[in-house]
């Protein structure tokens, strides 16, 4: 890890780093708030990490919550392996099965975001009985639709890909292009930079894009297929916390959920896009705590 990337960025994120080994890759996670409590387990997607999370975590755990969330292998403080086909969509359900078993964490409640999702679905597919709740955002689990914008497409292109997302590490760059603010933080663009320093160290970003389903002939197909056809096993309370301006997780996404799940609550933030915890810091806890009271 670079200097940059051990650092607090300037205090927003004062939370100890712990490590476990998930097979042969080390995972950075943070555990904050009281131990005994029932734990919140935070999911991120692409690009972001961890520190995504960092307002929820400290007025959730101040407020008695535990709060756990790590970090994706190839994201934040986590191990990056340098290839693209370490990365698939079993091998980070299976790290995430990694971190439920060895914090032994039960009575969870999941709250993902983006990429987040599926993993985070299909991991509690294999836990059924140590989960308690789910709090989703902008987030999918089945094949996604061809009308995606152009861009998403780019990235799945031989040499265009590697040229825009490990040469320019455009998704880490874009990020203010996903948000709703145009008051973009410095601090926090440090914080989202800080993982990808080279070229090599991007690779996870650009696996993401290339993992998502667009036809069943895809690699993650069979997978996200099954998380779909089994998510009704998951019966528990559901919040669906939607930005509402995303381009690419449009309202039809929160549509498709409300169909899975009747009777999920809904809280729909008309001014928040796809990185709604950027956006609506204060709106995203307070809905999460009123769903967790």
């Amino acid at each position: 890890m670079t200097d940059a990337l051990d650092g607090d960025f300037e205090g927003t994120f004062p939370f100890e780093s712990r490590f476990l080994r998930a097979g042969k890759t080390s995972l950075h996670y943070v555990d904050e708030g009281p131990s005994g409590a029932p734990p919140l387990l935070f999911l991120h997607g692409n690009p972001t990490w961890s520190y995504l999370w960092r307002r929820p975590i400290a007025d959730l755990s101040a407020a008695g919550h535990r709060c756990v969330a790590y970090d994706h292998m190839g994201f934040g403080r986590s191990e990056k392996p340098p290839r693209l086909s370490a990365y698939t969509l079993e091998r980070h359900i299976e790290n995430a099965l990694s971190l439920i078993d060895e914090l032994d964490l039960r009575d969870l409640t999941l709250v993902a975001h983006d990429w987040g999702g599926p993993i985070g679905l299909g991991a509690m597919l294999e836990r059924p009985e140590r989960l308690k709740a789910i709090v989703l955002m902008n987030t999918w689990a089945w094949e996604l639709p061809s009308w995606l914008p152009p861009f998403i497409r780019e990235f799945r292109t031989e040499g265009l890909g590697e040229i825009l997302a490990l040469g320019g590490n455009l998704f880490v760059e874009s990020i203010p292009g996903g948000m709703a603010r145009r008051d973009v933080d410095p601090v926090m663009m440090d914080a989202y930079r800080a993982p990808f320093p080279d070229y090599w160290s991007r690779a996870g970003t650009l696996a993401f894009q290339r993992e998502i389903p667009l036809t069943e002939r895809d690699r993650s197909a069979p997978m996200i297929s099954s998380i779909h056809e089994r998510l009704p096993q998951l019966d528990v309370p559901l919040l669906l916390l939607w930005g509402m301006r995303d381009r690419v997780f449009q309202p039809v996404f929160l549509d498709q959920w409300r169909e899975l799940f009747p009777h999920a609550e809904v809280a729909a933030l008309e001014d928040a896009s796809h990185f709604v915890v950027e956006d609506r810091p204060d709106a995203v806890i307070g809905a999460i705590e009123r769903f967790l009271r």
